[in-house]
């Protein structure tokens, strides 16, 4: 396992994270809270420690924590292991960055197909808005 910096990477309403271009997605999870919200996403790639990244306040964070923190379900959290679901296991990454979207950011996750990971706010006009998870081609 590769090690590689602690904590948080990016908070930032623009950033290209590169370190995983051309690695393939092992796993994704989805913690959601109790209305179905995507919170925080888990990525793990091939020869990575886990990350996490999520929206707040209107900018995209990146973190680093080398393992999965506090993954229990619960009344609030779900944690949904949305790998198969989404069809991602062993898609291999072409870039990932954050971009501004209208008064919010867009964490995107760009595939070697073209497809895409985004995950971004349902009404980007409205400041924090609730956050949505598509994949899009």
């Amino acid at each position: 396992m590769a090690k590689e910096p602690r904590g948080r990477l990016y908070q930032e309403s623009e950033f290209v994270f590169d370190e995983f271009n051309g690695l393939k997605v092992e796993r994704i999870i989805v913690c959601q809270n109790a209305d179905s919200e995507p919170i925080l996403v888990y990525i793990k790639v091939e020869n990575r420690n886990w990350h996490q990244y999520f929206l707040d306040a209107g900018i995209g964070f990146w973190e680093n924590w080398d393992n999965l923190i506090d993954i229990d379900d619960d009344d609030e959290f779900k944690h949904i292991d949305s790998t198969d679901k989404l069809k991602l296991r062993g898609k291999r990454i072409s870039k990932i960055y954050c971009t501004k979207d209208y008064r919010n950011s867009r964490i995107v996750i760009e595939f070697l197909d073209k497809e895409k990971l985004i995950l971004k706010c349902i009404n980007p006009e409205i400041l924090d808005s609730e956050c949505e998870l598509i994949k899009v081609k």
